[in-house]
């Protein structure tokens, strides 16, 4: 049972850093198809790294203060207007 609960716990970490990473690969995205030059074949690829370093280190944040399972249950609990 305790690989159970330390896969999701995986699970939910990875779905925290997910979230920047996603974002700067799809900002690497435009910034290559946007430029009328050569940007570098590396843009995409150094975004990715820098999106999910700063999703790691929030994952990691989120994790010591709040805690992983309770952040998704705020999360999934709000309710609107």
């Amino acid at each position: 049972m305790k690989f159970v609960a330390q896969f999701v716990h995986c699970l939910l970490w990875l779905s925290v850093a997910m979230s920047p990473t996603l974002l700067f690969t799809i900002i690497g995205l435009v910034l290559v198809y946007s430029s009328e030059g050569q940007m570098g074949e590396f843009t995409v690829p150094v975004m990715t790294l820098i999106g999910f370093v700063l999703g790691a280190m929030w994952a990691e944040r989120v994790r010591k203060t709040v805690g992983l399972s309770n952040f998704f249950g705020r999360l999934v609990g709000m309710r609107n207007g």
